[in-house]
């Protein structure tokens, strides 16, 4: 069963997908990412670069964003020429609106294009872009005929659409409906770009969510829970735009556990970020970062195997049972980019295929696109997996100042989350009025104790000794006591 489970814990939106109580995919809204995949930029050129048929554009933010000469659309009035060069298509100073394609990480840069695309769950409206293509993934003629015979007639001279693969066992008015959203939501846009007289920003309040809405619940969705109210009822009008469906299997969660303790979803998103996985062989993976690729290793752990056909057999099992996890975790993890597997050596050519064809069938359930390319002279699977969105290392962690950048730490806004959540907890069990926690430097000032979201009234200590992603807990209970142990400690340091 699959089902979504939203929080509006810590003053913050996190999303997470489940299949059989299992975690899937767990996405943040704002995290350690400066700007989102589709999110929409005024900038401007700041450098043209033709040694590298590449811009850099100021988007508001501390790090220029990248603009290849392929990204960068053509005006609907002049026909495409065959050669361009990107001193050609932009020229610095020059404003423009671009859309994000890809995140930055620590040391890449977003990527943003002029081509801009609005999706929606059935189709993407191109503005800047004439006709109608299709998805490959729907040969019937007779489908694809029916709906360009619908849709070609509506569309201006200078917009087009891309029919997604949903579309084809959709309705005509949801179709026509859609489009009509996506127009309302561009002309929107539009309005909001017009009216800024700089670079950055230019989004929709709601824009986070109705795109995480969209691309998660899908029609096979059993259940959605919904912690906090205010969520709650945006979830229901983000769904009612994007994902009608989806109504019926809407809940408001209120019980006193933390929903996403309830489900188990904070401890599994320990697990995900850490350097072992367990395998129901007794095998583990070991999943290694490099700036170039991500290297995965494939270990027999507890296989003790006597050799010969038996061995080939254990190992090979191993190998298949590692294919299925590796694709798990690729998606929860959000890793991308160059991977390469080193499985355990098989002898015989039929098994190395069994173990590929089950890679490539468990990939193939990622809605993020993969490509195996196939097994080296050293036994090592080459694959790449795009990349949308920075990792979940990324998101919930940040570099080590101690060890100059060697080591992880988790970010302030996940430990205050951690912490918020672990309050809440108690608060409700305990129906305390106040909260004493001693927290190191960076968390003392990242945390607002007079934030009207808390649960109980928070009374902070800053304790610089402690490690950046620590905090105690001290006591929970009455405002009067909180406020009496507050003021003698205060005094004691």
């Amino acid at each position: 069963m699959r089902q979504v489970a939203i929080s509006g814990s810590g003053g913050r939106v996190s999303v997470a997908l489940l299949e059989n109580e299992r975690l899937v995919e767990w996405r943040c809204e704002g995290g350690q990412a400066d700007v989102a995949v589709g999110e929409i930029f005024i900038g401007q050129v700041a450098d043209v670069l033709p040694a590298i048929q590449s811009a850099f554009v100021q988007i508001g933010l501390e790090r220029n964003a990248y603009l290849y000469v392929d990204d960068v659309g053509e005006p609907t009035q002049h026909p495409a020429r065959k050669t361009t060069t990107i001193s050609e298509r932009v020229r610095e100073g020059e404003k423009l609106l671009v859309q994000v394609i890809k995140e930055g990480s620590e040391l890449k840069a977003p990527k943003v294009t002029t081509k801009i695309s609005l999706q929606g769950r059935y189709l993407v409206l191109l503005p800047y872009e004439r006709g109608i293509s299709m998805s490959r993934k729907m040969a019937d003629p007779h489908k694809r005929e029916r709906l360009l015979e619908l849709l070609a007639p509506l569309l201006a001279a200078d917009e087009g659409v891309i029919v997604r693969t949903e579309a084809f066992e959709a309705d005509e008015q949801r179709l026509l409906a859609e489009l009509g959203f996506l127009r309302r939501r561009w002309q929107e846009i539009r309005e909001l770009a017009a009216q800024k007289t700089g670079v950055g920003r230019v989004s929709l309040a709601t824009e986070w969510l109705e795109t995480t809405v969209r691309e998660l619940v899908t029609a096979d969705v059993a259940k959605i829970w919904v912690e906090d109210g205010a969520v709650y009822q945006k979830v229901k009008e983000a769904l009612a735009i994007v994902a009608p469906e989806g109504v019926a299997g809407l809940s408001w969660y209120r019980e006193k556990e933390p929903l996403f303790a309830r489900l188990g979803i904070e401890a599994q998103l320990q697990q995900a970020v850490q350097r072992q996985v367990k395998l129901p062989s007794g095998g583990f993976l070991i999943f290694d970062k490099t700036e170039a690729m991500t290297v995965i290793d494939v270990n027999t752990g507890a296989f003790t195997g006597k050799g010969g056909q038996q061995r080939e057999q254990a190992v090979t099992q191993t190998n298949l049972e590692a294919a299925a996890q590796i694709a798990v975790q690729l998606r929860l993890r959000e890793i991308g980019g160059i991977i390469v597997i080193d499985f355990i050596d098989m002898k015989e050519q039929a098994n190395k295929e069994r173990v590929l064809t089950a890679l490539k069938r468990e990939l193939a359930k990622d809605p993020v696109p993969a490509t195996v390319l196939g097994m080296t002279a050293l036994g090592l699977v080459e694959m790449t997996r795009k990349r949308v969105r920075p990792s979940l290392a990324e998101r919930l962690f940040i570099p080590c100042d101690a060890c100059r950048g060697q080591g992880l730490l988790l970010s302030p806004q996940e430990v205050a989350a951690r912490l918020y959540s672990e309050v809440t907890s108690l608060a409700k069990v305990q129906e305390a009025e106040a909260v004493l926690v001693e927290l190191p430097t960076r968390l003392f000032h990242h945390i607002d104790e007079a934030e009207p979201t808390w649960p109980a009234r928070v009374y902070k200590l800053h304790r610089p000794a402690l490690l950046a992603d620590e905090y105690r807990i001290l006591y929970l209970g009455s405002e009067q006591e909180a406020k009496r142990l507050y003021a003698r400690q205060t005094q004691l340091t």
